[in-house]
């Protein structure tokens, strides 16, 4: 059986002025996430070594979805890099222990957060996807040019921008809300909230993140489109 196992680093933690209170929140985010996303979870998500982060899921698993929730939880304190690799796993499965699994998929995970690294995009770069799985090589590449070009439209996200994206990515994930409903979580104004979704090309990141994600559960052995 394959599985995504995902693998990953905060940028320049050890520059952080307060890393407890940084590590703080990516422990709380780690068990934020296998307590949301535990129906589809093989080996629960674990910090280890301070500021990295690891964890084994199944083929159905939103991991983009998943990439969000832990960069966006950071946004206002680091950086992230999330490696995800697809493939098998050669050792057993303990559910609580991620770090005990190993195999092609961790492997092509670690693969991935090496091309995050190597071919950062002016540093703008925040995910990759590797398998070698036969069969799934020209799909990886077309979703990692996508990636690519996300990363680059959220990389100009400042300000309230930068706001309102953790807010609605880490409330909604990318379920389609109103921008009322928006406005008023935000206690903003509708046309405020409707300004800056339109400056930032907000719609578009979330409908083509939806839309690869969805790509992703049809072609890896997930649910259908």
């Amino acid at each position: 059986m394959n599985y995504y196992a995902l693998v990953g680093d905060l940028k320049e933690s050890r520059k952080s002025a307060d890393r407890k209170a940084l590590q703080e929140v990516l422990l709380t985010q780690v068990d934020a996430i296998n307590t949301a996303y535990s129906d589809c979870l093989a080996a629960q998500m674990m910090v280890n070594a301070g500021d990295a982060f690891q964890g084994l899921f199944l083929p159905q698993a939103p991991m983009l979805e998943i990439c969000d929730k832990i960069r966006y939880a950071l946004v206002d304190h680091c950086g992230v890099r999330v490696g995800i690799g697809f493939g098998t796993i050669e050792t057993g499965i303990v559910r609580t222990q991620s770090i005990l699994s190993d195999g092609p998929a961790f492997w092509n995970a670690r693969q991935a957060l090496s091309l995050v690294r190597e071919q950062d995009y002016y540093d703008t770069r925040t995910t990759a996807l590797y398998t070698d799985v036969p069969g799934f090589q020209t799909i990886t590449s077309l979703v990692n040019q996508i990636l690519v070009l996300q990363d680059q439209l959220a990389s100009r996200w400042k300000g309230t921008q930068l706001e309102l994206a953790k807010h609605y990515l880490m409330h909604h994930g990318f379920e389609k809300v109103t921008q009322t409903q928006v406005a008023k979580e935000m206690s903003l104004r509708v046309q405020q909230v409707n300004t800056t979704i339109q400056a930032m090309g907000f719609f578009a990141y979330l409908d083509t993140r939806r839309e690869t994600e969805q790509i992703l559960m049809a072609s890896f052995g997930g649910s259908a489109l």
